[in-house]
């Protein structure tokens, strides 16, 4: 009995039992974030290389709405089979995904390259996800997303740079070429850890999700379209459908009580949701700002996001040690705690565009700082909270959800906020007011994930499971 409490006392992310999953599960998060930080540097060098410059969002959105449904498909799959299994064929696909986008010989074949790495890039987050919720006890599932949020911080300080430096030196296409050696090493670190975890629970699964993750990713790039088709009634016209579309898909993808932050599970996912997209609607056009009408150069401007990527892992960390410390019944003090910082901070630099109609680098960089270290705080912590209180047999399903908020709320958030720029500046608006209006939408979506945030509390201290439909 001693031996084993000691044993359980000191386990550890990176002992004997976690080490290859640990790394594997890293290094694939790594190269996700790469392949997104590093296309922001090269896609204007590959639009004037192969055309498509007026195409130039769906560079992004070809990506955005396969991963939707490679998410939901890994997430149903993984609760069926073997996560090893499920996670080569997205391994295969993102490198397939790769080779296509870098030999592309027009936009068109790049798109399909990048909507192949997009159903890949789904699917190995989701199974990444379910892996954590189910090889990690709840006691070391803050260190391992901590550990997963640092593997962001080496793409966003050396990406950009390596992609720039290739696309200069060599050619863009290597930029897509160069990620499928290391797709390589990551696939003999992970597949035989993975390969001892079981199937969740094959009954539970159903069979719908992926034809509703499908329409939704069509729905939702109705919506997109028709935000910039002209005329406006044939844009509006497919607006509508997609809204149609995506709204009853949503109700069927997303736990039972979602909609209505239901405590305790659904809560957690969808405030994790929403503080993710309004970090990213800000974000983005606190970027656009700076660059515009700041005065900031670009290469200035990328200080900030370097400096939020050290934050926002700082962040996690404490939200780990914080857990140690004072274990799993403060989770929801610190998901509200990390969502509130956040809040201040979009409101803050809203505020300065708004009033002022101007910002600087020192406020981006004080700010946007501030913004990093909440969301480090808050989002690792949510998927501590939605995995705590996720029924067994369900993590893959599960786990495939929080990443769905997540990338709905990025797409809908950034489109909706670039449509209300385009709206202002044909309005006769100043571009400091429109970028302002673009930015009100994520300040409303962080404050929506603070009051979600709260809901993750239950009123006698502990936390209840939630049902998943």
């Amino acid at each position: 009995m001693t031996s084993h409490s000691t044993r359980h006392h000191h386990a550890s992310i990176w002992d004997k039992d976690h080490l290859a999953i640990t790394t594997g599960s890293i290094l694939a998060f790594t190269i996700v974030a790469f392949q997104g930080l590093a296309l922001a540097t090269i896609a204007p060098v590959l639009s004037e290389d192969i055309g498509g410059r007026n195409l130039y969002g769906w560079i992004f959105s070809a990506f955005l709405l396969p991963q939707i449904i490679g998410t939901v498909y890994a997430g149903r799959e993984v609760d069926r089979h073997s996560p090893a299994r499920v996670f080569l064929v997205h391994l295969v696909f993102f490198a397939v995904g790769c080779v296509v986008a870098g030999a592309a010989p027009s936009i068109y074949w790049l798109f399909l390259g990048r909507a192949i790495q997009g159903f890949g890039a789904g699917g190995i987050s989701s199974c990444v996800y379910a892996v954590i919720s189910n090889a990690y006890e709840d006691r070391l599932r803050p260190a391992i997303l901590a550990a997963t949020s640092a593997a962001w911080v080496v793409p966003s300080l050396i990406g950009p740079a390596i992609a720039g430096f290739v696309a200069e030196q060599w050619s863009w296409r290597w930029a897509f070429f160069g990620l499928v050696p290391i797709l390589i090493v990551i696939a003999p670190l992970t597949l035989p850890s993975y390969r001892r975890i079981a199937p969740s629970n094959v009954s539970a699964v159903s069979d719908r999700r992926l034809q509703y993750s499908i329409v939704l990713a069509i729905a939702t790039g109705l919506f997109l379209a028709g935000l910039e088709i002209r005329p406006w009634w044939v844009g509006a016209v497919m607006a509508a459908v997609g809204i149609a579309g995506l709204v009853p898909m949503l109700v069927r993808l997303l736990p039972d009580g979602a909609f209505r932050a239901k405590p305790v599970m659904p809560a957690a996912i969808v405030a994790r949701g929403l503080g993710f997209g309004g970090f990213a609607v800000v974000e983005t056009y606190l970027i656009f700002s700076l660059k515009d009408f700041g005065g900031v150069s670009a290469t200035r401007a990328g200080l900030i996001l370097t400096l939020t990527s050290l934050l926002w892992t700082a962040g996690s960390w404490i939200q780990s040690r914080w857990d140690r410390s004072g274990g799993s019944a403060q989770r929801p003090y610190r998901l509200v705690t990390g969502f509130t910082l956040l809040f201040i901070s979009t409101l803050g630099i809203f505020l300065c565009v708004a009033v002022l109609q101007n910002i600087s680098l020192w406020v981006g960089l004080v700010g946007w700082g501030v913004a990093g270290l909440g969301i480090g705080l808050a989002y690792p912590t949510a998927v501590s909270v939605a995995f705590a209180n996720t029924p067994s047999g369900l993590e893959g399903t599960v786990s495939s959800s929080m990443l769905l908020v997540d990338l709905f709320a990025f797409s809908i958030g950034v489109g909706l906020g670039g449509v209300l720029l385009a709206l202002a500046e044909t309005s006769g608006w100043s571009t400091e007011s429109g970028a302002a209006l673009a930015m009100s939408l994520g300040v409303g979506m962080v404050f929506l994930a603070v009051i979600a945030g709260w809901r993750t509390r239950v009123p006698d201290g502990g936390l209840t499971v939630s049902s998943q439909q």
